[in-house]
């Protein structure tokens, strides 16, 4: 009996803490939010200040956050004392750095020795990071971190190309914790200085009924069309992630609008959720805001964002013509028509009720365009936001600070994972470069390949995808930018197409299988199998996997070159994409064979690189497929369709 008494009085203790640490991580959070606030407007302190603050909050939102532990006794009571042991390990490692920011910045590298403080604080910092990524992101990030570590250390034992001279543990601390070449390198500078900043802002979107407006506001726009409700879907998710920049929030934001509507307008269960799961991945290679990895490649590359938004904008457009396509083809194949009528609102009226919503964003456009830092276009459309809210929207206006709480304590949950994948990014990155490892894996590169540019190519996918399934989008790409980017521009590739195909491949893992986050998300709402949902994705995003290799071979899809060239290039990619999509689906007019599907993967591998001769052919048998197609289609259209008796598969 005092056994039971004990235990539950241990179970009331730990429930009061548990509640106690979620709060005071919901105060960190709004902490965090306002310190970004206050120094995007004012300005921030010098990196060796600002790096280590923004990474000591996100580490303290993610240990104060709840684990879900059921543990009760004195194994509770060693979980929470080992989440508050890793806390104080944070503050300390961090508190040195910025108290001592003037001793940091003036010490010189290799020359003055490591105190032994800076030492146990450096293997502090290591592992507390490594526990950050287990937690945030999975066993696959520590495994990667451990391997480059031991790498640095044991260098020297291994054969050439990969032998160096090996490093001493002061060594690798120092250039890991003492320099901004490190854990505070670019990754984590540019997720303090800018992408939080941002994230803040689709946060105060989202909670003011955002997500609302851009559904209405899709539907508007296509709700009336031939399968209207998954061109809603891919509109909708295409607005949302252009200001979230995650794939697997976009899906859980408006999927749970958009995948039931789906269903009912009679899409199969699998073909909505992976819809919905190909559409949102586009978030983060749509601009304005397209995820952290965007703003790291700013840095990387050395152009303005502005740069990489124009970048960005004709991939997106053919990102979401792809898809668009796909889904237009499947609702024909499957006759399906518009059952929404009356209940689709109208364009003016959306516009009417909550385009002011709207305002804010093209005053961070106009900013972004004109030259302002991308901190500043934030924090003024955040400013111009509120200022809407306060004067158009009374509903808002009554709950103001409740929607200003929601938006600054949830930002930092969202900015946290990818702050840890960023923190190892900048390790690794230092590791690389201490080393010379992407020197190396340059050339092993184009040993391997022969300097064969379209196999370079395909093994930078393979090894952006696998990264990609442990870590988010910006973690991989930090690691590939510093291992890949060097050898693909030496093969001939534009700096940014180089840099924009490594992003764009990494942030295609969310929809490949095995681990494949954006279709576990969505597979969650509809309620269907995540290995059949990520499997139908995967076939669906098989049209989008081809765009970059479209940009690398013809750079003018990244607004390169003059404009006659980019609007040549632009209509050729977008009859390749077309006529890829129609091979993926096996529907145009009619059912189409599996000869007519490959002779359609022809024309659109012709029509892959610029050039008059393959395009002119690429076309011309795209037409004769399509003539032939229209041709032999039946004499009505309802007699067409193809029932969807296979339930949720793919033809």
């Amino acid at each position: 009996m005092n056994r039971k008494s004990e235990t539950a009085g241990s179970g009331g203790a730990l429930a009061l803490y548990d509640r106690c640490a979620a709060g005071a991580g919901m105060l960190v959070a709004f902490a965090m939010s306002a310190y970004h606030v206050y120094t995007g407007f004012a300005g921030a302190p010098v990196g060796e200040v600002h790096y280590p603050l923004h990474l000591l909050f996100a580490f303290a939102v993610l240990f104060l956050s709840p684990r879900g532990t059921a543990a009760t006794g004195w194994r509770g009571i060693a979980a929470r004392g080992y989440d508050l042991a890793i806390l104080a390990l944070t503050v300390a490692g961090t508190g040195y750095l910025f108290l001592n920011a003037q001793y940091i910045t003036s010490r010189m590298l290799l020359v003055d020795p490591l105190t032994t403080t800076e030492t146990v604080l450096g293997l502090a910092m290591a592992f507390v990071v490594l526990e950050a990524a287990r937690r945030a992101v999975g066993l696959a990030l520590v495994l990667l971190l451990l391997a480059f570590l031991l790498y640095a250390y044991f260098g020297y034992l291994l054969p050439p190309p990969f032998w160096h001279r090996g490093y001493s543990v002061d060594s690798i601390i120092e250039y890991s914790y003492l320099t901004t070449e490190g854990l505070f390198g670019v990754p984590v500078a540019v997720m303090a200085a800018y992408v939080f900043h941002f994230v803040l802002f689709g946060a105060l979107l989202v909670a003011s009924g955002a997500g609302t407006f851009f559904t209405d506001f899709a539907r508007a726009l296509t709700g009336r069309a031939t399968g209207g409700p998954a061109k809603t879907a891919v509109v909708a998710s295409s607005l949302m992630g252009m200001l979230s920049g995650s794939s697997a929030a976009n899906v859980v934001t408006t999927g749970s609008f958009t995948i039931p509507a789906m269903r009912k307008a009679g899409y199969p269960g699998t073909f909505a959720a992976g819809v919905e799961a190909v559409a949102s991945s586009g978030g983060q290679i749509t601009p304005p805001i397209m995820g952290a990895a965007a703003f790291i490649m700013m840095e990387f590359v050395g152009v303005p964002y502005a740069d990489i938004m124009l970048a960005a904008a004709i991939p997106a457009f053919l990102y979401m013509l792809a898809v668009f396509v796909m889904v237009d083809l499947e609702a024909r194949r499957l006759g399906l028509s518009n059952i929404e009528g009356e209940a689709v609102p109208p364009l003016l009226g959306v516009l009417r009720q909550r385009g002011y919503l709207l305002v804010s964003i093209l005053v961070m456009l106009w900013l972004l365009i004109d030259g302002w830092t991308p901190t500043t276009a934030a924090v003024w459309a955040i400013a111009s936001l509120v200022a809407l809210l306060l004067i158009f929207d009374a509903e808002n206006r009554r709950r103001i600070l409740s929607v200003a709480w929601k938006a600054m304590t949830e930002a930092p949950g969202m900015v946290a994972p990818v702050t840890v994948a960023c923190a190892v990014g900048g390790i690794l990155v230092g590791i690389i470069g201490q080393t010379g490892l992407g020197l190396r894996m340059s050339a092993i590169i184009l040993d391997f390949s022969g300097g064969n540019l379209l196999l370079m190519l395909i093994l930078t996918t393979i090894m952006g995808i696998v990264l990609g399934m442990g870590m988010p989008t910006s973690g991989a790409y930090v690691i590939m930018a510093a291992l890949l980017a060097p050898g693909l521009v030496d093969a001939g590739v534009e700096l940014i197409a180089a840099h924009m195909f490594i992003m764009y491949v990494a942030s295609k893992s969310s929809i490949t299988p095995p681990v494949a986050i954006a279709s576990y998300a969505a597979a969650a709402i509809a309620g269907t199998d995540p290995w059949k949902t990520s499997l139908t994705a995967f076939r669906l995003g098989l049209s989008v996997f081809i765009i970059p290799y479209m940009f690398v071979y013809g750079p003018a899809l990244l607004a390169i070159g003059d404009p006659i060239e980019i609007v040549v290039t632009l209509i050729t990619a977008s009859i390749g994409i077309f006529a890829l999509s129609v091979s993926m689906i096996g529907w145009l007019a009619r059912p189409l064979g599996l000869v007519e599907r490959a002779l359609h993967l022809a024309a659109a591998l012709l029509l892959i690189k610029p050039g008059l001769e393959s395009d002119s052919v690429g076309i011309l048998l795209f037409g004769a497929l399509c003539a032939f197609a229209f041709l032999r289609r039946p004499r009505t259209a309802e007699a067409a369709p193809v029932p969807a008796q296979s339930g949720d598969q793919l033809p």
